[in-house]
């Protein structure tokens, strides 16, 4: 699956700046839902030191109320 990746691709700033307001925004009500439902989600993180992974999920977890989710590091 990763062969079909085309690592060329760029984003500029503003677009990248766009679109991670829309989707933070979608997680965001996303996240709500969830909590409502109480259903539980999990989200597993796995890749080599300094892969981005903690950037990843700051990104992620910007917009998220912090009393409804945890992020647990498992060495």
């Amino acid at each position: 699956m990763l062969e079909i990746i085309d690592l060329d691709k760029t984003v500029s700033k503003k677009s990248y700046g766009h679109q991670l307001n829309k989707y933070q925004t979608e997680l965001r009500a996303l996240g709500y839902e969830v909590n409502r439902q109480q259903r539980p989600v999990v989200l597993v993180f796995e890749g080599w030191d300094a892969a981005g992974k903690g950037g990843v999920i700051k990104r992620l977890t910007e917009r998220l109320d912090p009393r409804g989710y945890q992020v647990l590091p498992i060495a």
